[in-house]
């Protein structure tokens, strides 16, 4: 067990607080061994900078009241009818309420067809509908969590495929979205993994390049490297140390107590082994925190505006500590925000209406404030959640279910386009997606493929992505032109010439 490990496993315990815990260890990165990826970001320029931000929605939003098939079918169908008739008393009731989407250029994949030609979004969605006829956003339509393809509803039932633990579960899916590893309650993250290959691209080791505004999570998890827990009050006297859980006061006894027991920890010279390595490693956390501290202060004034909204707050928040970038010594950096709340077994035409605006907002500020920072080529934003909801009503909301729709935002993104298949919203046997009279759909692409083609625009060498993603090699195998999905621009770039992952492990 390396100190890193020990520290985790025995300080959490001794301390009884593992946020506490996070937020001393987090901030400084053990030095891992620089992988290929790293050594050629290292030879990049000082521009070279990219950022990749995850949007969960806890709880398992309605994506397909967010995607709207509005209008003719590839065969001649009426989609907004099929929709309408499937939800009913859940669903938007007019197609004239829906946002259109400009041309969405659905192609269907893996040589399936697009099931409508069509769309539009929720009525509330304005900024999400200005970002996609922009070219600033694109839907990924039916994605989910997969061990291998499920390509039919014989195949799911036939025992003979390999499934997800706890497909409709929220702590397994969850967790399975943010780890990519759905055979197994795994510990570590997509974002943890990227950490792991690339932290050293960054000039100052100290600073984490996983930023949390979303608390402790599986996402940012890594074996040598973590989040690093901050507040959305990004004021240079309100971060890191004192970014602590909610149940500490930040005024008066608390607060006193707090720091001289922070200092305690520091100045004394403790007896045994553990107690030495967590005094060193709260020393370099607390210098660590200095420099992130002093960055902070040279936050620029923009003028994007923001909500009040939680989200649009924690958006803000990653703006800011982006326009920092350069004093952080990050050319990369990968932020997690959640946004709960989306469990909604009933009252779901009046929560979405509540809510989605927020996202909505929230995603164009955002993204507008990358632009003022001149950085949106640099930036890729994308939704998760832990699952779909049911297509029928239960009367009152739906329920758990598995494929849904995502969102993918960035300057660098193919926006205006919709990729994966969307499903024909019909209950019936004949269609071979839908698992049950209720409408639940198998996903036809995987949360791999997705997290595969932000990792090669992020940097990672096709070599290291079945570090990655270990069940990569059963949906793509790298070539060079050929990109799992096909949502991000790459501008040209070359991607370096190495010899192709030879399969994954799929333990």
């Amino acid at each position: 067990m390396n100190r890193r490990d020990f520290i985790r496993q025995v300080g959490c315990g001794a301390m009884g607080s593992t946020t506490l815990l996070s937020t001393l260890t987090s901030l400084g990165a053990v030095n891992g061994a620089m992988s290929g990826s790293a050594s050629k970001l290292r030879s990049a320029s000082n521009e070279d900078y990219k950022a990749l931000v995850c949007v969960l929605f806890s709880g398992g939003i309605d994506s397909f009241n967010i995607l709207i098939p509005s209008g003719t079918t590839v065969g001649g169908d009426n989609g907004f009818n099929d929709y309408k008739n499937v939800r009913s008393d859940i669903a938007i009731q007019t197609n004239t309420s829906l946002l259109p989407l400009n041309n969405p250029r659905c192609s269907g994949f893996r040589g399936q067809p697009c099931n409508y030609g069509s769309f539009g979004v929720h009525p509330t969605m304005t900024g999400v509908q200005n970002l996609f006829n922009n070219g600033k956003l694109a839907f990924m339509a039916n994605i989910g969590t997969l061990i291998e393809p499920v390509m039919t509803k014989a195949e799911y039932q036939s025992g003979l495929k390999k499934l997800p633990l706890g497909i409709y579960s929220h702590s397994d899916q969850i967790m399975q979205w943010q780890t990519s590893v759905p055979q197994s309650r795994d510990t570590l993250g997509v974002g943890g993994r990227l950490a792991d290959l690339l932290h050293a691209s960054n000039s100052l080791q100290d600073i984490s390049m996983n930023i949390s505004l979303g608390g402790k999570n599986n996402f940012q998890r890594g074996k040598d490297v973590t989040e690093y827990s901050i507040s959305n009050n990004i004021d240079p006297n309100n971060v890191g140390i004192t970014a602590l859980p909610s149940w500490w006061s930040n005024s008066g006894l608390m607060t006193e107590l707090r720091n001289n027991a922070v200092d305690s920890m520091v100045s004394r010279t403790y007896a045994n082994l553990l107690q030495k390595t967590y005094s060193s490693t709260t020393k370099s956390s607390i210098e660590s925190f200095e420099v992130f501290k002093n960055a902070l202060k040279r936050v620029p004034s923009m003028t994007t505006t923001f909500g009040t909204s939680s989200l649009a707050k924690d958006l803000q928040a990653v703006a800011k500590v982006m326009s920092v970038r350069n004093d952080l010594g990050a050319k990369r950096q990968i932020f997690f925000v959640n946004y709960g709340g989306w469990d909604m077994h009933d009252n779901l035409v009046n929560g979405l209406n509540a809510r989605l605006p927020i996202i909505s907002d929230a995603l164009k500020s955002f993204y507008d404030a990358t632009a003022e920072l001149g950085i949106a080529e640099n930036v890729t934003t994308f939704t998760i959640s832990d699952f779909a909801r049911t297509i029928t009503s239960n009367g009152l909301g739906s329920d758990h279910a598995w494929g849904g729709n995502t969102m993918i935002m960035g300057g660098a993104v193919n926006g205006g386009r919709i990729f994966g298949r969307f499903p024909k919203m019909d209950v019936s046997n004949s269609n071979t997606q839908n698992i049950s009279f209720r409408g639940n759909f198998i996903p036809s692409i995987s949360t791999d493929e997705m997290y595969a083609e932000l990792a090669l625009w992020y940097g990672v060498s096709p070599y290291d992505l079945c570090y990655v993603l270990p069940n990569l090699s059963n949906f793509y195998s790298y070539s060079p032109n050929n990109y799992p999905v096909g949502f991000m621009n790459f501008n040209g770039t070359t991607i370096s010439n190495v010899d192709k992952p030879q399969g994954c492990s799929t333990n």
